[in-house]
């Protein structure tokens, strides 16, 4: 039943069927293997195309060709040492946080001060209370302040100041 499935899709659905099995094939594969042995990692639909499709067959070939020379330049790469991966993981911290720096520089000393500033505020609000309830206990204490009532206009006129008698009090006092 297979076999008629795989005949009555296209070619090119087959090919794109085996691409993609070969990308999915785990990368610690056998080591040094040859083209025959991914074939046989394959699917047995993808594994009967690529004895009939030439490019199929040198896509797998590429595919071996490829995973044996990423194997030889793994094998050249250095071993890590331990402090590789904390020394690592610091650096990619202290970028971050000059990133973080760069870009929130000002918001941060924002939520830095914000603690001290609620706080001052709330010291004033407590001074400004008191004072002001201070300040009404004395005025009940001291009892209703009579003052004069002023209008648009003056009900009494004023007198006029005359200095003939002042200045005749004064010399009569102080001969």
């Amino acid at each position: 039943m297979r076999g008629r499935e795989m005949s009555e899709l296209p070619l090119g659905r087959n090919c794109e069927r085996l691409r993609n099995e070969l990308e999915d094939l785990p990368t610690e594969g056998p080591r040094g293997a040859t083209a025959e042995e991914w074939r046989t990692a394959l699917s047995d639909e993808s594994q009967e195309h690529a004895s009939r499709c030439q490019e199929c067959q040198t896509a797998v070939e590429d595919f071996a060709v490829t995973r044996r020379t990423f194997e030889r330049m793994q094998e050249m790469l250095p071993e890590a040492g331990p402090w590789f991966a904390r020394r690592v993981m610091q650096a990619i911290d202290a970028e971050e946080a000059e990133l973080e720096e760069r870009v929130n520089g000002f918001w941060s000393s924002v939520r830095r001060l914000a603690p001290r500033m609620v706080a001052f505020a709330t010291l004033l609000l407590m001074l400004g209370g008191t004072w002001a309830f201070e300040e009404r206990r004395a005025a009940k204490t001291k009892g209703p302040e009579l003052s004069p009532a002023e209008g648009i206009f003056e009900a009494l006129p004023s007198t006029p100041v005359n200095d003939d008698v002042i200045a005749t009090n004064y010399e009569e006092l102080h001969p």
